[in-house]
């Protein structure tokens, strides 16, 4: 099996509730919140070649050269999702490449991708700062890297939650260790067959991560409900209640050790 054992297992078993509910479009952080945020970061595509990484059933990918990509390289764990994603009746196997390969070690060639996206990548629990290197591998000297996960500030294990008022309680040892995160997911009443597995590092240890790696990050976003949508439906007051996600811009820095091109 690719990637981790455990998150890989968790995404297959997931495999068609998650290509459900992306090709449905009925989870609402997605559409209304994180997939505008992301577009808006990545901003201008045209001409570009990108690297999604995480790709799942290749929505974003459709999307990226819809906008203007040159070419997308989508790679994922999950033979289910790749199969799907190069089963799509807009699959353009001139602009996309599907790869079933671990974003650990991606057959992608050095320095060859303008722009590197993870939308929602689970955390790794194996050697988890590999990921960064690889992205700076295969990024152009000029390129970007965008990250979009969950808020490392905010989820706990499980037995930590306080289900009736949906806050988290972390403890410093658990917030500054590693919390792995199990949980079936619940989208407009669908439930998940198997929990999905994640690990959650401190916001310390992330930043870390993706500095060492060579990046510096040039811009920070926590996409989270406007006060129109507020107004306009109050099922985000109930389920917004803290910070979801990290939304990071990086580029390359070229004085980093081992990192000139």
């Amino acid at each position: 099996m690719l990637g981790d054992e455990r998150v890989s297992s968790a995404y297959a078993q997931n495999a068609e509730f998650w290509i459900g509910i992306i090709r449905d479009r009925i989870d609402p952080y997605q559409t209304q919140l994180t997939d505008p945020a992301l577009l808006e970061m990545i901003g201008d595509c045209t001409g570009l070649r990108i690297l999604d990484a995480g790709c799942g059933e290749g929505y974003l990918a459709r999307e990226l050269v819809r906008r203007g990509a040159a070419h997308v390289h989508g790679v994922d764990t999950c033979e289910q999702f790749i199969a799907a994603a190069r089963s799509h009746p807009d699959f353009r196997p001139d602009t996309t490449t599907f790869h079933h390969a671990d974003v650990a070690a991606m057959p992608v060639a050095d320095h060859t991708v303008d722009l590197v996206v993870a939308n929602r990548l689970p955390n790794g629990i194996t050697d988890p700062a590999r990921r960064f290197t690889e992205f700076a591998r295969v990024l152009a000297p000029s390129g970007r890297l965008i990250l979009l996960g969950m808020h490392p500030c905010f989820y706990a294990a499980r037995a930590e939650r306080t289900p009736t008022t949906h806050t988290t309680e972390l403890s410093m040892d658990t917030y500054f260790g590693v919390r792995s995160v199990e949980q079936n997911f619940n989208v407009a009443d669908r439930v998940s067959p198997a929990p999905s597995v994640q690990h959650f590092f401190s916001l310390e240890a992330y930043i870390r991560m993706i500095t060492a790696a060579g990046f510096a990050i040039t811009d920070l976003r926590e996409p989270h409900p406007t006060p129109e949508q507020r107004r306009e439906n109050p099922w985000w007051d109930a389920n917004f209640v803290r910070p979801l996600f990290l939304l990071l811009e990086c580029r390359p820095w070229p004085n980093q050790p081992g990192l000139s091109r």
